[in-house]
């Protein structure tokens, strides 16, 4: 897997998620935004406002690795990309298709809908992919595999940015299918 190819590819899966929120969840009301198939189930704001909160922290980071590359650049260089384990661990983990369910983390668990204001994350989350697919322009100026960022486990476990920003976009991936399950659930059980 080479690095300017898969720069690409993330862009277009970024742009595929960014449709999908606005074909289907930018025409429902806060109330069906809300809605929960479970009390202990996620509703479709709670999914995306979990995703602002991951997403974020590890956007901003890369975000910082950018910006310190500063104005003047050679053509990036493009790279055969290398999984450590670290980047292993959290790609598995993060994949739509693997079916297992790890709880998120404290500091990126959504608080109630009922608290959350459903335009407010919405645009959050649309705001957070663009700035994300607008860093994958400048991203491939880093080495994607030396440089690292930190996790939301702290400064002592890093990952390196190829993993970073593919683990990312997976994870969007992940808790759009987790939210359309949810719509379809909704309209399933309106009707």
């Amino acid at each position: 897997m080479q690095k300017f190819g898969t720069s690409q590819d993330l862009q277009v899966r970024i742009r595929a998620v960014l449709d999908t929120v606005d074909r289907e969840f930018s025409s429902l009301t806060d109330e069906q935004l809300r809605w929960k198939p479970a009390p202990d189930k996620w509703s479709i704001v709670e999914c995306l406002q979990h995703l602002n909160l991951a997403e974020r922290f590890y956007i901003r980071n890369i975000q910082h690795k950018v910006d310190a590359l500063g104005f003047i650049q050679t053509a990036p260089v493009d790279q055969s990309l290398e999984s450590d384990w670290i980047g292993k661990a959290f790609l598995y983990v993060v994949d739509p298709q693997i079916k297992i369910k790890v709880p998120a983390p404290g500091t990126v668990r959504p608080r109630s809908a009922s608290d959350l204001l459903p335009a407010d994350v919405m645009t959050q989350f649309v705001d957070l992919q663009t700035l994300l697919h607008t860093l994958l322009d400048k991203a491939v100026y880093l080495d994607w595999n030396q440089e690292k960022v930190m996790s939301l486990f702290g400064n002592w476990l890093k990952i390196r940015v190829g993993d970073a920003i593919r683990m990312l976009v997976a994870h969007t991936e992940r808790h759009m299918k987790q939210a359309m399950r949810v719509k379809v659930e909704m309209d399933t059980f309106v009707r």
